[in-house]
């Protein structure tokens, strides 16, 4: 039996719902030198600022039990040194591209979507997520995503900035008390689509020392995985009780191969990204389509849409 696993993420058409994580594909060019690029339903960008900015310490992964403690505040390609002629992204895979964009407050998130309209950079780029997870330089360093008021007029500011047709996904964190009433924000603002969950807070130490500055860690890898799939569930539960606008949700975190992806839109998702998963084997993009598939046929389903949300039936 042929399975159908087109989706549709806010207007943004993908041939698959599996997705390449901010940052964790590149710009794509190492996926298609390993031949796994044609895999990806979409492919999201690593950061990108207003303007480019240095990390302020060694970038670093640290393990710890079934996950990672990464930074969360990478090295950023500012819109202002991007040439429109050559944007990192362009190529010939044929793969649709959302631009992950950051700031450390709503007048430089809107400022990184204005450079890309304005520049003509948006040539290639499906969609835009809007990083919330961020520090809010204007609220003592703590994320966008963890204040309504916060994350709802950084949605805001960046929808003004795009043309219509250029959907807005929201990363939010589950990190918070009510994540239903930040992505309702969010949506009220503008965002088509909800991504959960960014890394989670964390710390890294060796010995009695931090490997990384405390403000600057998060934990991502397989650990994650009931804590996104709560998430979703709650966000398509709210969706289903009419306490949050109908939105397309992208599952993040803990995502490692096909069954965890059929499990995440089970519970509400119509999509997923790969983080943790492609950094620590790009080469399992073959394998994660076909068990997607025999997980699909294995429901008696023919359509990945039939799928999404199915524990709420």
């Amino acid at each position: 039996m042929s399975v159908n696993l087109r989706v549709s993420i806010g207007g943004l058409r993908l041939t698959s719902p599996v997705m390449a994580a901010a940052g964790c594909g590149g710009f794509g060019h190492e996926l298609a030198r390993l031949g796994v690029l044609e895999h990806l339903g979409a492919l999201v960008t690593p950061s990108i600022s207003a303007s480019s900015h240095p990390t302020q310490h060694r970038v670093r992964l640290t393990e710890a039990p079934s996950s990672l403690v990464l930074p969360t505040d990478w090295p950023t390609i500012g819109t202002d040194t991007m040439q429109p002629t050559r944007v990192p992204w362009e190529g010939e895979q044929g793969v649709p591209v959302v631009a992950s964009l950051v700031g450390s407050t709503s007048g430089e998130f809107a400022q990184a979507a204005a450079g890309l309209r304005r520049r003509t950079l948006l040539r290639g780029v499906g969609g835009v997520e809007v990083n919330l997870a961020c520090p809010d330089a204007g609220n003592k360093g703590i994320p966008f995503s963890y204040a309504d008021f916060a994350a709802t007029k950084v949605i805001a500011r960046v929808r003004e900035e795009l043309p219509r047709n250029v959907p807005v996904l929201a990363k939010l964190s589950a990190d918070v008390s009510d994540v239903v009433e930040i992505a309702r924000g969010c949506v009220k603002s503008g965002a088509e689509a909800v991504v959960v969950t960014s890394p989670l807070r964390a710390l890294s130490m060796t010995g009695v020392r931090l490997s990384l500055p405390a403000r600057s860690a998060g934990l991502s890898g397989p650990a994650l995985l009931p804590v996104t799939l709560r998430a979703v569930h709650d966000l398509a539960a709210a969706i289903r009780d009419g306490r949050l606008p109908p939105v397309a949700i992208v599952a993040v975190g803990g995502i490692s191969n096909g069954h965890d992806a059929a499990q995440a839109m089970a519970a509400g998702a119509s999509a997923v990204q790969l983080g943790t998963a492609l950094i620590h084997d790009p080469g399992a993009l073959r394998t994660f389509r076909d068990e997607l598939v025999a997980d699909l046929q294995a429901l008696g389903l023919h359509d990945v849409q039939q799928l999404v949300g199915l524990v709420h039936r």
